[in-house]
């Protein structure tokens, strides 16, 4: 099929991935004789679960379980600032100014870095969330400043960055965009660290047209859809929805050298069978779960 990703860059990539688990896998080696598989436990959007989404104190959250990979999205402004945010509009279920307005369902390609100043992305209740934990005051942070968080990590934590994308009137492209990430990206020295994902392939494509060395992973639903969208993105990951994926499809891509972490696992039988299955990495929005479970060679 074809479906073989450049072998140096796979390999670059397990490295990295090693490096960064290596606490972990200390961890459960303390528990068990028996040394686990290398898993990628990745907090998505931070640890939705337990904190707002892909909001900074989520995000140091992550960092204090030890995640492999912080898991989070990223959206252009109209100033072309790169902010870390799941929707193309601004939710008025999720944020509020704060004096206490209601935000309207704009596009966050209508507004300015600066008119997001004064919107609160953390005192709403999310009923999909029981636990989440509420904090006034938490605004969207730019792509810089969770690299800079990052950064100050006391292991070398990976990023996985959700390229968001849709054609925009002001002639912003998928190409420029692409380049004005891995250019923050290299600014920091992050691109070894770096997996960059996309349900639109045209954006790992462009990904892979300014640096072939950056790790990408191909968003997909449907199982009949995984070799064509995997071919045409040029992508080095297979990154499923988890409800879809067969364990022959696991194996199929391994076989061919290609990482399987599959999204957004909650629930402790769907972790555990995606453990024994042998994927290389499970995205969460309770990576504490993962952990405990994995660590612990509760599965």
């Amino acid at each position: 099929m074809g479906i073989i990703p450049a072998g140096s860059m796979v390999v670059r990539w397990i490295v990295a991935m090693l490096a960064t688990i290596v606490s972990v896998c200390c961890l459960a080696s303390m528990n068990n004789p028996f040394e686990p598989k290398p898993l990628d436990i990745q907090g998505h959007r931070g640890c939705r679960g337990l904190l707002p989404e892909n909001t900074i104190p989520a995000f140091k959250k992550a960092l204090a379980l030890r995640v492999t990979t912080l898991e989070f999205d990223l959206q252009a402004t109209k100033d072309w600032t790169l902010v870390v945010y799941h929707d193309p509009h601004l939710d008025p279920k999720r944020c509020i100014y704060d004096d206490g307005r209601k935000v309207p369902k704009r596009l966050i390609e209508e507004l300015t870095y600066g008119d997001l100043a004064d919107i609160d992305c953390g005192q709403l209740f999310d009923p999909r969330f029981p636990t989440q934990k509420k904090t006034s005051g938490l605004r969207i942070p730019r792509l810089q400043d969770v690299l800079v968080l990052a950064q100050q990590a006391d292991y070398p934590v990976r990023l996985n960055i959700e390229m968001k994308w849709r054609e925009r009137k002001d002639g912003l492209s998928v190409h420029e965009l692409a380049g004005r990430i891995i250019a923050l990206i290299k600014q920091y020295d992050f691109q070894s660290r770096t997996i960059i994902q996309s349900f639109y392939p045209p954006a790992l494509r462009a990904v892979r047209e300014i640096d072939g060395d950056i790790a990408r992973a191909i968003l997909v639903e449907k199982p009949e859809d995984y070799d064509h969208r995997f071919r045409e993105s040029a992508a080095t990951i297979l990154s499923p929805r988890f409800q879809q994926l067969r364990l022959k499809d696991v194996r199929r891509f391994q076989g061919r050298g290609v990482p399987v972490i599959p999204w957004t696992v909650n629930e402790a039988a769907d972790i555990c069978r995606l453990i024994r299955w042998g994927v290389d990495g499970i995205i969460s929005d309770y990576p504490d779960r993962v952990i405990e479970l994995y660590v612990k060679r509760l599965c």
